[in-house]
């Protein structure tokens, strides 16, 4: 893993956050509950939201890169649009919510220069309020806009291999936000509209991660539905393999490393399998006869 690789895929989870995050809020002012403290995890300007980590991620990776994109620059644009937005809106929220004129105060009590500072907060209040609502609908605009050109960039990461693990771990709330036939599309666009090889390519990611466990039970998935694909049940194996020989079950492990290495596979992309294979085998033969002797 490259470390560009895992950066593209944190730039992914914390769109998706704070898509998710913005919802929220959009949710909340709606009854009446969206308060300074609660938009804090969306918005803020000391690090701790999820839009300032993403406008810092893609000024990062995109700003002053040689390297990216026109879909990559455009997207730190709107990012960073939609940062100063929000910011706004956070200012506008504090306004609201923190000068607002209380009903502690007994305006018979207050003076008329005091009454006439009181009536002008109120007027400034009902601005900000409006103010509030208006960019609560250019928010809306443009996180639409995030959401389509997030799609761009997952497709121009689809050779990222932590990308089929990330969108098969994530396949709710990507449908969440795109929709049944957006999910879809992802299916059309990078694996030729076929749930299956998704699956076998989050597997191989997990394999190459070293995540046995998580590697050969989609292996073994893949192979059951489709026993056509020798690959599948070759990798199920080969991963099962490593997966108990880490838990010091040698016996077991060296019955699917023999297995796999016993299969015939054609194929040069599989030759450094094949080594792993008969290292693991030669090894696994020691511990096996130690532990009969002992």
């Amino acid at each position: 893993m490259t470390n560009l690789e895992k950066k593209q895929i944190d730039l992914i989870k914390e769109s998706i956050c704070v898509y998710t995050k913005c919802v929220e809020c959009k949710t909340l002012f709606k009854e009446g509950k969206l308060s300074f403290s609660k938009i804090e995890d969306f918005v803020d300007d000391r690090g701790k939201s999820c839009l300032y980590r993403l406008k810092e991620m893609c000024h990062e990776l995109f700003r002053n890169s040689d390297e990216a994109t026109y879909k990559e620059k455009l997207y730190d644009i709107t990012v960073g649009y939609t940062f100063h937005e929000a910011m706004k809106l956070r200012e506008n929220l504090y306004q609201f919510e923190y000068y607002k004129p209380g009903s502690d105060i007994a305006l018979n009590e207050l003076t008329s220069p005091e009454r006439k500072i009181v009536h002008e907060i109120e007027i400034l209040i009902n601005k900000a309020e409006k103010r509030l609502k208006e960019g609560l609908k250019e928010i809306r605009i443009l996180l639409k806009e995030l959401a389509g050109q997030l799609k761009d960039l997952i497709g121009l990461y689809k050779n990222n291999y932590l990308l089929p693990r990330f969108i098969f771990e994530n396949e709710k709330t990507l449908t969440k936000i795109y929709g049944k036939k957006g999910f879809e599309g992802f299916l059309n666009d990078m694996y030729q509209g076929e749930r299956l090889l998704l699956v076998f390519k989050a597997a191989n990611s997990y394999l190459e991660s070293e995540y046995y466990e998580l590697a050969r039970r989609l292996f073994q998935k893949v192979s059951n539905l489709d026993n056509k694909n020798k690959k599948a049940l070759f990798l199920y194996m080969y991963a099962s393999a490593f997966y108990f020989y880490f838990k010091n079950r040698f016996t077991r492990s060296l019955i699917f490393a023999e297995r796999a290495f016993s299969m015939d596979m054609d194929n040069n992309k599989m030759e450094p399998y094949m080594e792993s294979l008969k290292r693991l085998i030669n090894d696994l033969s020691g511990e096996v006869r130690r532990a009969k002797k002992t």
